[in-house]
């Protein structure tokens, strides 16, 4: 089945597009076999118009299979490996410098494997065609569960907007932070005042080997300083305290704990952690009890926008696209 290519920019259809949205499989309106419904078609002209990318970049619109048949529950081997080949003879032709695969069937049929695709969204990837077309991909929502589901419109929004700017226009950077892994009491002296007399807001975040908070033991918990009005952050530290590369004596590690119990009673500063009861209990059965000014990034997220991913990779994607760690 031959069907017709679709460019946001109908008045310039041309063979090669900057940005290529594959979807699932065709639908029929008003007579023809396209890649998405009005409604689903809307969704994206309008994100793409709202970022002002219209006028940047072409885009293009093909389908992951050719047959309307075709979905996950009879996407055998045999028809996948058939329908691959037309969907790589589309990317060739189109050429694009940035593909987005729109809900479950065209993140299966571009990454050959059933793959959750919560689990991959927004991440980009490298691939390449057989005659050798590499191009980026990032796996997003289908603009029907914006039209069903309005809510989606945030995550697809941002998913969009993240790549074009990451990958299209070069905004991403290296974030460079200053760090001290202190291994003994004088290290940490050196920079014990810098903390101590700060008026900045302090980050918190431990690592451990696992959830149990009874069971399971503390690798570090690092410290680092943040300017709530500029987003500057100032020093970092870092402190061992059951790290198994870090062999450092039972008075080392009570000193570190009560360096981290006195930062943490502080009731001029903010304290900020992700998932704060997570850390707090570990903390506690490390004597670390009296805790003030606690700000929890997830519980802020839930308050903020319940229906999207909280986990700290989700939030730095969020609110800090453009930055490389």
């Amino acid at each position: 089945m031959n069907l017709p290519r679709h460019t946001i920019l109908e008045e310039e259809v041309e063979e090669e597009c900057d940005i290529l949205f594959v979807a699932e499989s065709p639908k029929m309106h008003e007579g023809q076999w396209v890649p998405f419904r009005a409604q689903e078609y809307s969704v994206i002209m309008n994100q793409l118009a709202g970022l002002g990318l219209l006028d940047k970049f072409k885009v293009g619109m093909t389908t992951a299979v050719k047959c309307p048949s075709i979905n996950t529950d009879n996407l055998n081997p045999e028809i996948r490996k058939t329908c691959t080949h037309h969907l790589y003879d589309s990317i060739e032709r189109y050429k694009p410098k940035l593909v987005f695969a729109c809900g479950k069937l065209a993140t299966t049929m571009l990454y050959g494997k059933a793959t959750l695709e919560s689990r991959v969204r927004g991440k980009p990837i490298s691939l390449e065609s057989p005659n050798g077309h590499t191009f980026p991909l990032v796996v997003i929502k289908h603009p029907f569960e914006v039209v069903s589901e309005p809510r989606n419109s945030f995550l697809f929004s941002t998913d969009i907007q993240n790549a074009v700017n990451n990958i299209l226009l070069g905004k991403s950077s290296a974030v460079q932070v200053d760090y001290t892994f202190a291994m003994t009491t004088s290290e940490l002296n050196e920079v014990r005042d810098d903390f101590l007399d700060s008026k900045l807001d302090m980050a918190i975040d431990i690592e451990t080997t696992g959830l149990n908070f009874m069971k399971d033991t503390i690798h570090t918990v690092s410290m680092t300083l943040i300017d709530r009005v500029t987003g500057d952050l100032g020093g970092t530290l870092v402190l061992p305290i059951d790290h198994p590369e870090a062999k450092i004596s039972n008075r080392v590690k009570e000193s570190f704990l009560n360096f981290i119990a006195c930062m943490m009673k502080r009731k001029d500063i903010r304290k900020i952690l992700q998932n704060a009861t997570f850390d707090l209990k570990f903390l506690k059965r490390y004597g670390v009890e009296e805790v003030h000014d606690v700000y929890d990034t997830r519980l802020l997220q839930h308050l903020y926008k319940e229906d999207v991913p909280k986990s700290l990779s989700d939030l730095v994607y969020y609110y800090f696209p453009e930055e490389e760690f």
